[in-house]
């Protein structure tokens, strides 16, 4: 995705001078096209977040659409204090582009996993959060993002994950979310890349007599409450299942409007435990640690409807 994502910046940034890009000392491998054919709208700015949203809020005074690519951790809490004060506040046009979030970066531990990111986010006045499953939802969201104004927080993964979609969702209206399957015994929603890992629960449900209606919502925030009433009517069960800390984020939005709207329905959260991991290892294996993985997802969602 993020190849993806960057290529699109790219496309668009060759017909309009106004758009920037700059970098926290990575992207090797993505961002040199860029670098090489618009030298004057990029800028390495090397190991200083802080300075990056300094200079991009600068920018996005003086009409510039600003991009800022960066790994998510670093990007949203090292730099926190200057995107609430510089970027929020002013309701700039600047766009957070996040990289490695979760566990992708595996090998390097806790200061270096991203999972917590859209709760910091999502409580700031005027950040709109992007997050999404493949490469087909990307170019959605970033169809989006141009016809908006920033701020933008946008949540990739950081290399291959597999195409749930097909090119027929470029047409759909992100505001509205993607509906994936219709069937009626339960719901779950889902966000990001762990789409594939729940459509596999699906599958597994549905052996069991289980059909299973997946909702995934690449548009997190602004969240449409006539859109989250619309997927839980008529629903006697609904899951959230996320890649981030369990407390917040999704689970939470959806539990407000629930509860806000009376509604009554069993409603189960499922993410990442409220700790600080004590191991290492790939992506897959740390899911599995977690119980995110689809045989441990599918038998979590079995036990609770017993």
């Amino acid at each position: 995705m993020r190849n993806a994502v960057i290529d699109y910046i790219y496309e668009k940034a060759k017909d309009d001078k106004n758009i920037m890009l700059l970098v926290w000392d990575l992207g090797y491998s993505v961002i040199e096209q860029f670098q090489t054919d618009l030298p004057e709208q990029f800028i390495n700015i090397w190991i200083a977040e802080q300075n990056m949203i300094g200079i991009a809020a600068g920018m996005a005074l003086t009409w510039k659409k600003v991009f800022c690519f960066s790994i998510v951790p670093f990007l949203t809490m090292r730099a926190y204090e200057q995107i609430r004060i510089d970027v929020c506040s002013q309701n700039l046009d600047v766009n957070l582009i996040g990289v490695w979030w979760w566990f992708a970066y595996w090998s390097l531990g806790n200061t270096h996993y991203g999972i917590e990111d859209i709760n910091v986010m999502k409580w700031l006045p005027n950040m709109k959060i992007l997050a999404p499953a493949d490469k087909i939802e990307s170019n959605v969201c970033m169809d989006y993002l141009f016809a908006n104004k920033g701020p933008f927080f946008v949540r990739l993964n950081r290399w291959w994950e597999p195409d749930v979609h097909t090119n027929l969702l470029t047409n759909i209206n992100i505001e509205k979310w993607v509906e994936i399957k219709k069937w009626t015994d339960i719901c779950l929603f889902s966000t990001g890349i762990i789409l594939w890992t729940v459509l596999k629960t699906a599958e597994i449900l549905e052996k069991k007599w289980l059909s299973t209606q997946i909702i995934s919502l690449p548009l997190i925030k602004p969240l449409s409450q006539d859109v989250v009433l619309n997927y839980l009517r008529d629903k006697k069960w609904v899951f959230t299942i996320e890649e981030h800390n369990v407390i917040g984020w999704l689970w939470d939005s959806i539990a407000s409007i629930i509860a806000e709207n009376n509604i009554d329905i069993k409603f189960k959260k499922i993410g990442i435990p409220d700790i600080f991991p004590s191991t290492v290892g790939n992506q897959d294996y740390m899911r599995t640690l977690v119980l995110l993985d689809e045989e441990n997802l599918s038998k979590n969602i079995l036990d609770m409807l017993l």
